[in-house]
């Protein structure tokens, strides 16, 4: 298999990187990116932020589901663009702007709990994600394959994954206590963990490779839309799966505290609840690509599928205390998958435009969620939870069958 990285012929005088960073530098980058990983997954507010919006800003969760429609719109708008700027000016820079928004918008969303508040929160940390968004991955790629580490991605990746659901673990614990001891406190917590994240990026080093310029932007995004979706087979089914699977482990993430409650589990038990979610995603990264080495992708659809059947109809058919447990079948399966798809789609983008490609595939995620997650709302204040976790359960074992079917034909293909 061609080398992606050879893919993209020489850019204009002026437009490659500075030259190489010494290399005891540049081999820190790996277990930085980890730290912010964990600094930017942290998510203090997360384990409560259902409830927050419920008893504090007055939401129902038809509101809570549209306001992650807003942050879901500023990523539409923004991911790509974003990530075509990040490969022009940088990996490094685009991290470090992307903390200072993230440093100046959860003290906001804490301490103005208003609709106006949280949305504009809501949109800093949406433009901060966006920046963000595709630029550690790329940088983690291209900093392996500079010192000929390639082969470790899958390692990395699962450890840059659990590193920071050990991260948003740990704070879940803590979050209940700080959410009793003042509202806003989980999120100046966050905020710290923020400017944390800022100081790492400050000593990250930009690897050396070849920055495309501005020069025609618009024609340069059409030819990227063009090869990932219609010309590239492989790379459209990877995109294509990692959204379908993405979208089965996010939508409960804004259902399940509220499902727990309504089944009996005392509040205070929310956080233990939470971390243990994100520990399942953090052990389920680190050992994904071993269980996966010998597997085909389609295997791997296959195997996510079910547990996703097995999650939401466990959510769906269960009605006692315990029946939030289904829900750690779906991040398990998240934790699985993610090293395993990401690795393959680090292969099949060129390196000029790394963090563009992926931005283009969270941009398809976010506009996904957009359309998908506010029907759910709808439908859970209408009609309850336990119909809907069913009903997602058949809507998602076709489109995992379908990510299947899209594999093997790309394969096939290859």
């Amino acid at each position: 298999m061609a080398n992606a990285r050879l893919e993209s012929g020489p850019g204009p005088a002026g437009d490659s990187a500075p030259a190489s960073a010494p290399s005891a530098r540049l081999d820190r980058n790996p277990a930085l990116l980890c730290g912010i990983r964990a600094a930017q997954m942290a998510m203090f507010p997360i384990a409560v932020l259902s409830v927050f919006l419920q008893r504090e800003v007055g939401f129902s969760v038809t509101q809570i589901m549209l306001l992650q429609g807003v942050f879901g719109l500023t990523m539409v708008l923004l991911e790509f663009p974003s990530g075509y700027l990040a490969d022009r000016i940088g990996y490094r820079r685009s991290l470090i702007f992307a903390f200072v928004l993230w440093t100046c918008a959860w003290p906001i969303y804490g301490l103005i709990p208003t609709w106006k508040g949280v949305v504009c929160a809501e949109l800093l940390l949406g433009v901060g994600m966006a920046l963000l968004s595709g630029c550690d991955t790329a940088l983690l790629y291209e900093s392996l394959c500079e010192r000929g580490r390639e082969h470790e991605f899958s390692r990395w990746a699962g450890r840059q994954t659990s590193s920071g659901q050990l991260a948003e673990g740990a704070a879940a614990l803590v979050a209940g206590l700080l959410f009793a001891a003042a509202v806003w406190g989980p999120f100046i917590a966050q905020a710290v963990s923020s400017l944390l994240g800022l100081g790492l990026a400050l000593a990250l080093v930009e690897p050396e490779r070849e920055r495309p310029s501005f020069h025609d932007s618009l024609g340069q995004i059409r030819t990227m839309v063009r090869h990932a979706l219609l010309e590239q087979r492989e790379l459209r089914a990877v995109m294509l799966t990692a959204v379908i699977l993405g979208l089965a482990s996010f939508i409960p993430v804004w259902t399940v505290q509220l499902y727990a409650l309504d089944a009996g589990l005392p509040e205070p038990w929310l956080g233990p609840m939470w971390a243990v979610a994100n520990f399942t995603v953090a052990a389920a990264a680190l050992v994904g690509h071993r269980l996966f080495a010998r597997s085909s992708l389609r295997a791997v659809a296959l195997w996510c599928t079910a547990l996703i059947c097995a999650g939401y109809l466990g959510l769906g058919l269960s009605h006692a205390l315990w029946g939030f447990v289904c829900y750690y079948l779906l991040t398990l399966m998240r934790g699985l998958h993610g090293p395993v798809l990401g690795h393959r789609e680090q292969q099949l983008v060129p390196s000029r435009d790394r963090a563009g490609f992926l931005s283009l595939r969270s941009m398809l995620f976010r506009l996904s969620f957009l359309v998908v997650g506010p029907a759910v709302g709808v439908a859970v204040d209408a009609r309850g939870q336990h119909p809907v976790m069913l009903a997602l359960a058949g809507g998602f074992l076709v489109a995992g069958l379908a990510a299947a079917v899209m594999l093997r034909r790309a394969s096939v293909a290859r």
